[in-house]
């Protein structure tokens, strides 16, 4: 079937190419993100952590339950990547800090990912990536301003 004949994608099937494509990323880095005792949902909270601090807030931007939040959070803990600080003036809050370790190991982490996404879109031409970033740059944008 050539392009031009090849029926338009409805939103659905754009919604499951999209999902599918992330999927294929994050499952080529797994491997090399285990090297560092962390699965994807780990390390996009990992490298979530220096922009928000607190658990109810990196649970909606990664889409999580809270309980699952804390559970990595504690995982993460384990083995030294964050800490968590009470919140002056309420002993029921904390925000959570990267520790050094965590910094580094995060930094490796986005190298594993922009590696598996370059090997991922490897297959398009410059011209097909810049649109590419030009379209995603702008449903971020028009997200924001709605």
């Amino acid at each position: 079937m050539s392009e031009l004949s090849r029926p338009a994608l409805n939103s659905w099937d754009l919604l499951q190419l999209n999902l599918r494509f992330y999927e294929t990323v994050t499952q080529n880095a797994e491997r090399a993100l285990a090297v560092d005792k962390l699965d994807v949902k780990s390390f996009f909270l990992l490298a979530s952590v220096e922009e928000l601090k607190h658990p109810a807030a990196l649970a909606k931007r990664l889409i999580l339950p809270k309980p699952t939040v804390t559970f990595l959070i504690k995982k993460l803990e384990q083995v030294q990547y964050v800490k968590r600080k009470t919140v002056a003036g309420d002993l029921r809050r904390f925000e959570i800090q990267l520790t050094p370790l965590g910094r580094k190991v995060c930094e490796r982490g986005r190298k594993t990912l922009s590696d598996a996404f370059e090997t991922t879109i490897s297959q398009l031409s410059l011209k097909e990536k810049e649109q590419y970033g030009v379209l995603l740059t702008k449903l971020v944008t028009l997200k924001k301003e709605n």
